[in-house]
């Protein structure tokens, strides 16, 4: 089908939930029957989504409906804040509930969306209203550890959010006024559309988790375990709002009980899994699981495996909608049972090594400037920026005499001690070495007072801290900081190429969203190296598998910048000799 927008009728009005505040709503349907229907639901313009975003759903036989929650846009409510919780699900739900009783819909609805859009998704799915037949979540990142407080570090660029998010309720009220609304502007800023605090200032209060981020906390069994519909959770390894690929993988596992869930991964930024900016191929998964679940057409979607990650998707020209896919993997399960997580151990002369050894010169001491050091990864002209060499730490392997595959997200164990202050921030950089190149593939970031393990929920995916106390430094104290990445990934290191590790101290300026203000003071900060304090990594290692395509050239995947290059340098302060 291929839709104009004379073909279909636009509704734009306001749906009464049950409590009688009104939610602004913008509809798309045929002229004639009944049909499926898409559901999106935000925080930014749902109610003044133009035909244009509507429309590929529209070509896929669905009606649409988008909808705003509530106090944002045109829609009435009075909330605490704008984070997604219990009431913008119970809303929904009505929406969804509603949409259900036109004479235009059969009954049927689905969501799809990323971002907030997608974190919506759980809360109303969670209500359990049973004309939602499937939702698809993408990019989920909205929690403490996983946006907020990355590593237990507040991220300043969170105060932007608000803003940018009222410059969508100014467009979408135009959009709607010059088509007959008449009420969006009686409703913007009265005593109908209310929102009590910002949500950057309660994130900045509330700077331990606590049970003001659980009330809003989308991954708690106690909101996963009331979902019953099919789910397709998507996420990009190197979304730079934080921890989606994490955060995504997470849900996916702890649904340990949903009869019908899937996983896809893939290398990419943030909007690469959105349904309408993202790749093309993600899209076209979408539309299979919805047709399957929503409109009941057998294609066989059901019967794959889990779990589909694509590897090394590359944009040509810098275009999503030109992807070309690496290779595709399918998985039963997350993590992949077969991944072997074996240890790295980094060395006193800046080696990663298989082989802890007991002697000099592996075994040693070695200490850095906190926190002078910070490795950028924002872009290739950032990344082409050498951090500071006495900022830093880098360890290295040995050139792989065979392909290595990486799956998952690894675990990291430093031995870490400071001369100065009382607290420290980690900041580690993955990336892969080829004969005269460097590719970002990961980073991670942790405080280290946050000492405190929440072992109930740690596995083998993911190390995470309570995040509800810390525990402060005692300078020449040795502490072990253990902590994952930001998010899995995967990666092939091709023979002949290296994996270094970098260790420096966070980007206090937000060139690329995450950054945060390093805690402590300056410090010469030392990394032990020695049987009795193994700082290691332990890499998630599928063993068996092999690259499947060319390698990439330099430049072609998003959110993974490269430099030209491959010279080792060890870093650190026992090079200061050669400053002088």
């Amino acid at each position: 089908m291929n839709c104009v927008e004379s073909d279909v009728i636009c509704d734009v009005s306001y749906v009464s939930v049950r409590d009688g505040t009104r939610i602004a709503y913008v509809s798309y349907r045929p002229k004639v029957g009944r049909h499926p229907t898409v559901f999106i639901y935000n925080p930014y313009r749902g109610c003044a989504i133009p035909f244009e975003d509507a429309k590929p759903l529209l070509d896929a036989g669905y009606a649409f409906v988008g909808a705003n929650w509530p106090a944002t846009g045109c829609s009435e409510g009075i909330v605490d804040h704008w984070s997604p919780n219990r009431l913008v699900g119970a809303y929904g739900a009505d929406i969804v509930e509603w949409i259900a009783q036109q004479c235009w819909s059969d009954g049927n609805v689905g969501m799809v969306g990323y971002s907030y859009t997608g974190a919506s998704h759980f809360w109303v799915a969670a209500e359990k209203p049973p004309a939602l037949k499937a939702i698809i979540p993408a990019a989920l990142a909205d929690g403490y550890e996983t946006m907020c407080y990355l590593g237990g570090m507040l991220q300043p660029s969170l105060a932007t959010w608000e803003q940018y998010a009222n410059n969508y309720h100014a467009v979408g009220m135009n959009w709607r006024m010059a088509r007959g609304d008449t009420e969006c502007a009686k409703i913007r800023g009265s005593d109908r559309q209310v929102v009590k605090n910002h949500n950057f200032g309660e994130m900045q209060e509330h700077k331990f988790k606590d049970a003001w981020w659980d009330s809003i906390d989308l991954t708690r069994l106690e909101v996963l375990g009331d979902i019953d519909v099919p789910t397709m959770i998507i996420g990009a390894w190197q979304d730079e709002w934080g921890c989606a690929g994490l955060e995504g993988a997470r849900i996916f596992s702890r649904m340990k009980n949903l009869a019908h869930k899937r996983l896809l991964m893939t290398n990419g930024d943030h909007r690469t899994t959105d349904f309408w900016k993202g790749y093309p191929f993600l899209r076209a998964e979408q539309i299979r699981f919805l047709d399957r679940w929503v409109r009941g057409i057998r294609n066989g979607i059901e019967d794959e495996p889990d779990v589909k990650v694509f590897w090394e998707v590359c944009a040509v020209d810098g275009d999503r909608k030109k992807p070309i896919i690496g290779w595709t993997t399918f998985h039963a399960t997350w993590p992949e049972p077969a991944v072997q997580r074996r240890p790295y151990f980094l060395t006193a002369d800046g080696e990663l090594s298989t082989e802890q050894t007991a002697s000099a010169p592996k075994e040693g001491v070695r200490s850095y400037l906190y926190p002078t050091g910070v490795e950028l990864t924002g872009s290739d002209q950032q990344f082409a920026l050498l951090p500071y060499t006495y900022g830093v730490l880098n360890y290295r392997t040995a050139p792989a005499v065979e392909d290595m595959t990486l799956l998952g997200n690894p675990e990291i164990f430093l031995f870490l001690s400071i001369d100065s202050g009382d607290d420290a921030d980690l900041a580690i950089t993955l990336k892969d070495v080829g004969p005269d190149s460097v590719l970002f593939l990961q980073t991670g970031l942790h405080r280290v007072s946050f000492q405190e393990i929440d072992e109930a929920h740690t596995y083998s995916e993911e190390v995470l801290h309570t995040f509800a106390r810390t525990e402060k430094l005692e300078p020449k104290k040795i502490y072990e900081a253990r902590m994952s990445l930001l998010s899995p990934f995967a990666h092939v290191i091709r023979k002949g190429h290296s994996l270094e590790l970098t260790i420096g101290a966070p980007n206090p300026i937000p060139h690329h969203l995450i950054s945060s203000i390093p805690a402590g003071t300056v410090s010469v900060n030392r990394i032990h190296h020695s049987e009795t304090h193994p700082s290691r990594i332990m890499l998630p290692i599928l063993p068996g598998a092999v690259a499947q395509a060319p390698e990439p050239t330099n430049g072609i995947l998003f959110n993974q910048p490269s430099r030209t290059g491959s010279k080792f340098i060890a870093g650190g302060l026992e090079a200061v000799d050669d400053l002088y």
